[in-house]
């Protein structure tokens, strides 16, 4: 069973409210989706999970935390943390600094990876800059160009996208 449906399930219990219930207080007609969602086969919208929020008396990092402890696994969360802890900066993104540490130390560009990697330049700077998410593909071939594995890349996305609470509380769950 996923951390979301085991935690929401168990703050029902605590309330004394059904999925029925919760629905009906959250103006989902259908319950079903509501347990879709809980059993991560769908994906909470933001209206509803600000729905949720005040219903179930948990703040909205716990409940992104959740949703990643279920998406991600322990050792890429740590991976996570560590970086996010790691980087010294506030402002700037942990996925474009490594990755232009990276090529600056090997004496090549972001033209000199796009290349490498065979996509255009201009979609590969709005993945590395984060404008743009990063699919399964372009993860591989930047993993093999830039001779990381994926999981750390992956780690840099994750620490850049979610505060270090966020990770922490995900990395808790499981």
């Amino acid at each position: 069973m996923s951390t979301i449906y085991k935690k929401i399930n168990k703050i029902l219990v605590e309330k004394d409210l059904s999925i029925n219930k919760l629905a009906t207080l959250i103006g989902e007609k259908n319950s079903g989706n509501l347990n879709f969602m809980m059993l991560g086969k769908k994906s909470f919208s933001r209206p509803l999970i600000q729905k949720l929020l005040p219903i179930l008396e948990i703040s909205k990092e716990e409940f992104q935390s959740w949703i990643l402890a279920d998406k991600y696994p322990k050792e890429l969360l740590e991976l996570a943390i560590q970086a996010k802890k790691d980087f010294p900066y506030k402002r700037k993104s942990i996925l474009t600094t490594k990755i232009d540490a990276i090529l600056h130390h090997a004496g090549m560009s972001r033209t000199d990876l796009s290349k490498q990697v065979k996509y255009s330049q201009s979609g590969l700077n709005s993945i590395i800059t984060g404008k743009r998410s990063m699919s399964k593909p372009v993860l591989k071939k930047l993993s093999e160009a830039l001779e990381i594995p994926e999981n750390e890349i992956l780690s840099w996305i994750l620490a850049d996208k979610y505060s270090l609470r966020v990770l922490e509380l995900a990395y808790q769950c499981k």
